[in-house]
């Protein structure tokens, strides 16, 4: 009777240590399943793993096994091809905005030369006002003129005009 329960004892444990062992060779690392084979080498389980119900066995992979030396070449070529899509990409953005910088210069240049030009156009409207408001005035008979008080009002309202004048195209905020 002894002996029959070291013979159960020994059987248990053998069992249990070769569903351990079985089960420690299968790890999950961010949702792919490693499975460790003899030797120190690696796979990965790119379907999806299901795990045996039978003690001792290790699972099943439902898709294609691949060494992990095979997955970290492909994964670091498809990595290369996406950073140089990605750097194409950006180099289509600098040269969009290359263009776009050049042509924003440009209308700063044209808009500086507009406001120039309106700036000039303004002082000699201005001048040209004044003129004609000068020569109107003194283009007056000289019948109207021979009244001091009269003539003394007319010069009043001509520098009061000329005045106006001269605030609203000085008094212009320059651009």
């Amino acid at each position: 009777m002894k002996r029959s329960v070291y013979v159960v004892a020994v059987w248990f444990a053998v069992i249990f240590l070769a569903a351990s062992s079985a089960r420690s060779q299968i790890q999950e690392i961010d949702g792919y399943t490693v499975i460790r084979g003899g030797g120190g080498t690696s796979a990965i389980c790119l379907g999806r793993w299901l795990p045996s119900t039978e003690a001792g066995k290790p699972g099943i992979c439902e898709g294609p096994i691949v060494d992990v030396a095979q997955l970290t070449a492909v994964s670091a070529r498809l990595s290369a091809d996406r950073l140089d899509q990605v750097v194409l990409f950006l180099s289509a953005i600098d040269q969009r905005l290359s263009v776009g910088n050049e042509q924003l210069e440009r209308l700063i240049e044209a808009t500086v030369n507009t406001q120039e030009a309106i700036g000039r156009q303004t002082e000699q409207n201005g001048e040209l006002l004044r003129d004609a408001v000068s020569a109107r005035f003194e283009a007056l008979s000289r019948r109207v003129m021979a009244s001091d008080a009269f003539r003394k009002e007319l010069e009043k309202l001509k520098e009061d005009i000329l005045a106006e004048l001269k605030k609203y195209f000085s008094g212009r905020p320059a651009e």
